[in-house]
């Protein structure tokens, strides 16, 4: 552990007065807690503790620590303050490791103010208002796109559904799903591929509940493990965009009409995606117009938008830590066209 960072007794003392800030049951979980201490003249207050439970997910942590350290680098100019600064590495304390051989590695990284955007997702009827889903989208998205000024290279053939294909034939192989899904990838491939797209520092998981924010302003990002310093831009806005839509439906009872989203009733796992992505009310024509804004800002066509969120999806599928998981992303790509209907291709 660096010299700047709290010794074994401090850290058993702070993380015995810490606030427990999540505790994940995926299979890389990781224990996070927000260190406290006694006085606010505490070198230690302010921290954050996340330690891995189990091999998986020491593996993450160690390359969040190497992302943190890499983005501390970057002149991000005003996003700077929007990233956890790294702090120290090192054995955590009264954690053993595989086969209580040797102490699992923790990260320490600094706070951010504000509260995850998804603890307002989930308030009564917050995402049945268009207001306050239209907030959402250009609070996370702007930070978005300006990480893309800050990042972006010289644009470059754009490869991202050819490797999304490889992978998601290394995950799914075997499954008789896995040929309709590289089919529509092939779609997607075949006009996304004739063009040319910048890459940027990408974050990975770009979802809602990685946001932070605070009067009226993205005040972190956090949970930097998937990120890539050279990456293409269009995976976070579509992850943004697509888990957005995941869990629109959780809290309506199966069957029933979703309130704020008339055609949308809440079914199987990922119907709210479906609904988003070819449905005709109003929070179906946000996902369209926001994925097409993405990539004008980006140089690209508007009428890419479909084939980005297809790719999206078949990316999730491939790269989720939770097998369940991918696998309801892969059924859900199966099922889509590949092709929108006529009215979602008239994106302005």
């Amino acid at each position: 552990m660096s010299a700047s960072a709290p010794g074994h007794a401090a850290l058993r003392d702070l993380c015995a007065r810490g606030v427990l800030l999540a505790a994940s049951r995926d299979p890389d979980a990781k224990v996070t807690f927000l260190l406290t201490a006694p006085t606010t003249q505490s070198p230690w207050a302010g921290l954050v503790c996340k330690i891995p439970t189990t091999q998986p997910a020491l593996a993450a942590v160690r390359r969040e620590a190497r992302a943190l350290v890499d983005l501390r680098r970057m002149p991000l100019g005003r996003l700077t303050s929007t990233i956890p600064r790294y702090v120290s590495s090192g054995p955590a304390p009264g954690v053993p490791g595989a086969g209580g051989q040797q102490e699992l590695e923790m990260l320490v990284s600094t706070q951010l103010p504000g509260r995850p955007m998804s603890q307002g997702y989930h308030q009564w009827r917050h995402t049945s208002r268009r207001g306050a889903v239209v907030a959402d989208f250009d609070l996370a998205l702007g930070w978005l796109e300006s990480l893309w000024t800050e990042t972006c290279t010289a644009p470059e053939s754009l490869t991202w559904a050819a490797e999304v294909a490889e992978e998601l034939s290394r995950r799914w192989d075997g499954s008789p799903l896995l040929g309709a899904a590289l089919a529509r990838l092939r779609t997607a491939d075949s006009t996304m591929g004739a063009e040319t797209c910048p890459r940027a520092t990408v974050h990975g998981d770009f979802w809602f509940g990685n946001v932070l924010v605070e009067g009226g302003a993205v005040s972190g990002v956090v949970d930097w493990e998937a990120s890539e310093a050279r990456g293409w831009p269009l995976r976070d806005a579509a992850r943004f965009v697509l888990s957005y839509s995941l869990y629109l439906d959780r809290h309506t009872s199966r069957g029933r009409t979703v309130p704020g989203h008339p055609g949308l009733r809440r079914g199987d796992n990922g119907a709210a995606v479906t609904y988003g992505l070819l449905g005709d009310g109003w929070y179906s024509r946000l996902v369209r117009a926001r994925l097409a804004h993405g990539l004008r800002r980006l140089g690209l066509p508007a009428h890419l938008w479909y084939d980005v969120a297809l790719t999206g999806i078949a990316e999730v599928a491939a790269k989720a830590n939770d097998d369940d998981f991918g696998r309801d992303h892969l059924r859900l790509l199966v099922t889509l066209p590949h092709h929108p209907p006529k009215p979602g291709r008239r994106v302005r």
